[in-house]
């Protein structure tokens, strides 16, 4: 875990870096809002999981949180669910029906605690609305992004992630070409589907985050970026009639494994 930043008067993230071989470092953040009836928006990694409590613990009192918003269920966003469902007894876990029910196969998820939201649904947190948003580019179908009505700012879950060169706190330590290969190389990894769609129904999606007029993007695997989501969405407009990327196979892990024996020797 990295220490956790302030990004906006009543928003933080509670950032980490994942080491992808080869490649570099894939983001991994999770934010809180701290709203009349503060909101944790997913959960980090479970290897992050003492350093994801004490940076919690840093930013808020568990006890504090009234609202858990898991983005979706895939292992990085609910890495800490568990354990901070457990610190924080006063909180409800606000997600997708289908992501609650697919983790109730691996544990009992307090049924009585979890608020199912759909896409386009909203809770009040008190002094603001969050809204479910679907993002344009997805990896799981229980996916709900969320927009912020009282900080313009948009959660897109995995949408806009980039594989980036080296951790770094904000967008701006990045060059474009570092930001625009890193974004276009996880569009086409994470979301393989979207080189089947036709670009103009893929164009359709991307204007309806347009419309939002979002000033604030905080992806779950990218440094937060204000006043770029235009920019962003013309990058991925330009995905489906890319090349699809090619995962690496076995050759380049002996690649990676033969470094690491090099560097030790």
């Amino acid at each position: 875990m990295d220490k956790p930043r302030q990004l906006l008067p009543d928003t933080h993230t509670l950032p980490a870096h994942f080491p992808v071989p080869g490649a570099g470092f894939l983001p991994v953040n999770a934010f809180v809002i701290k709203a009349q009836e503060p909101v944790l928006i997913d959960t980090g990694m479970a290897i992050d999981s003492d350093g994801f409590i004490e940076s919690l613990e840093a930013v808020i009192d568990p006890k504090d949180l009234r609202w858990i918003w898991l983005t979706h269920d895939d292992a990085d966003h609910t890495g800490n669910l568990q354990a901070v469902m457990n610190a924080a007894p006063n909180a409800r876990l606000v997600a997708y029906s289908l992501a609650v029910l697919r983790m109730s196969t691996a544990w009992p998820v307090p049924m009585d605690r979890v608020r199912w939201l759909n896409p386009g649904e909203s809770i009040n947190a008190g002094d603001r609305n969050l809204t479910a948003i679907r993002p344009p580019l997805f990896d799981n179908p229980t996916t709900i992004g969320l927009f912020d009505d009282k900080t313009n700012a948009f959660f897109s879950a995995d949408c806009f992630g980039a594989i980036i060169p080296r951790p770094v706190e904000d967008i701006a330590e990045l060059e474009e070409g570092e930001i625009a290969r890193g974004m276009l190389g996880w569009a086409s990894l994470d979301t393989p589907w979207v080189h089947m769609v036709k670009p103009v129904d893929f164009q359709q999606a991307l204007d309806r985050i347009r419309r939002l007029d979002a000033q604030h993007l905080f992806s779950g695997h990218l440094p937060p970026a204000a006043g770029m989501i235009e920019h962003f969405l013309q990058l991925l407009e330009t995905v489906p009639a890319t090349v699809p990327s090619v995962a690496p196979n076995q050759e380049a892990l002996e690649q990676v494994l033969q470094g690491r024996r090099n560097a030790g020797d």
